[in-house]
C-alpha cells in the first residue's frame, strides 16, 4: 500500500506550515515575500533540500546542502553575519525588545493607510520603527508616512503585541 502524503495547507506570509515524511524526514513550506512557495526537506542524515517552486508546483531552483552548510545560511539570513544598518541602530536603541520585519501585500489592511490614519501605536502598542521601500530605508517615519504594498516595516514592541500589530496592520 502506497503512503499518500497530505494534502499540503495554505499558507500565507509569516507562515511555516510543517509535514512529517516517514522514513526521510520533514517538509516545511512557506511563502517568500512576494509569495511564492518554498519548500525545505531536512533528511534524517542531515541533508537540506530546498525548492523554489514555480507554476504547477515545477521546482524553478533547487539546491541541496549539508548540515553544515544549512546552519552556515541559517546564521547568514539570521543576521550573524550582516544586519542592515537600520537594524543595528535599533537594537541598540531597544535592547531587548521585540524587532521584527513585516511586509505588507496589496490587501494588507495598512497598505495605502498612514500610520497616524492606523493608529499604530494606540491600537498595537508597536512602533513602527522603520520602512524599507525600494530598498531605501526610511527611518522613523513620521505618523504622516502612508504605507505602501511592498513595504518591508521595521515593528519593536512586546512579544505578546506582535499578532494584534500583524491583524491590524498587515492583515495575517
Amino acid at each position: 500500500m502506497a503512503l499518500t502524503p497530505p494534502p499540503r495547507p495554505r499558507i500565507g506570509a509569516g507562515d511555516i506550515a510543517e509535514i512529517e515524511l516517514p522514513g526521510i524526514g520533514h517538509r516545511f513550506d512557506l511563502r517568500d515575500v512576494d509569495g511564492g512557495p518554498i519548500t525545505v526537506i531536512i533528511h534524517h542524515s542531515g541533508r537540506r533540500d530546498l525548492y523554489v517552486m514555480g507554476a504547477h508546483d515545477e521546482p524553478q531552483a533547487t539546491v541541496a546542502l549539508s548540515d553544515a552548510q544549512s546552519r552556515t545560511l541559517g546564521a547568514i539570513l539570521g543576521g550573524a553575519y550582516f544586519k542592515p544598518a537600520v537594524v543595528e541602530e535599533i537594537e541598540a536603541i531597544v535592547g531587548g525588545l521585540l524587532i521584527d520585519w513585516v511586509t505588507l501585500d496589496d490587501d494588507s489592511p495598512g497598505a495605502g493607510r498612514t500610520i497616524a490614519e492606523l493608529e499604530v501605536r494606540r491600537e498595537t502598542k508597536m512602533t513602527v520603527a522603520a520602512i524599507l521601500r525600494d530598498h531605501v530605508p526610511i527611518v522613523a517615519p513620521e505618523p504622516t508616512e502612508t504605507l505602501l504594498a511592498g513595504d518591508r516595516l521595521v515593528v519593536i514592541g512586546r512579544q505578546e503585541d506582535l499578532p494584534r500589530f500583524l491583524r491590524h496592520v498587515v492583515g495575517t
